[in-house]
């Protein structure tokens, strides 16, 4: 219930400790077959970070001040092929979720995003062509909401909300 996806970054550095334990964590998550799909592309090197910033779509532009940005890409036939679906999504996700939570308790605020342009970033960091980025997760410390533009201002203070239950478990049927 810590989780949540702020936007107030701090510029103070992750030490590469914490990283690598979030990274670690992400690598210990469930995968079908255990095909582990999923790659992570660390980002820390101001200058290369200015660079990616550029692929950012304008709603993302809150996450330029967060120091570490971990793009994760897997190739679409990489998970496991059983009955046709893309395992490899729901494997990313789970990758995601235990780095998320491996953040928030490192005392860190973490933020997976969509909104960027695939090809620049592959471009800037050298993926390969076959491989699809899944996400890009901007961590770092909390900063100061009041350092946001209005819009990111008025989401980083709006109160989490969640659905009820009863809107969305379904006991012995639909």
């Amino acid at each position: 219930m810590k989780r949540r996806s702020g936007r107030a970054f701090s510029d103070k550095p992750v030490s590469d400790e914490m990283i690598n334990s979030i990274l670690e964590a992400g690598r210990w998550a469930p995968s079908c077959s255990n095909t582990q799909a999923w790659n992570f592309i660390v980002l820390k090197d101001t200058q290369l970070l200015s660079k990616a910033h550029e692929a950012l779509s304008r709603g993302n532009a809150y996450a330029k001040a967060a120091p570490v940005m971990i793009i994760v890409a897997a190739k679409e036939d990489g998970g496991c092929s059983s009955h046709g679906l893309p395992y490899f999504m729901m494997d990313v996700g789970l990758t995601v979720e235990n780095m998320l939570l491996q953040t928030v308790h490192l005392g860190l605020l973490g933020h997976p995003t969509v909104g960027w342009n695939e090809e620049m970033l592959k471009e800037v960091t050298g993926i390969p062509i076959a491989y699809r980025i899944v996400t890009v997760v901007f961590i770092g410390y909390e900063g100061d909401p009041e350092m946001l533009d209005e819009r990111s201002r008025e989401k980083e203070k709006a109160p989490r909300i969640r659905k009820d239950l009863s809107e969305i478990v379904h006991w012995n049927g639909w």
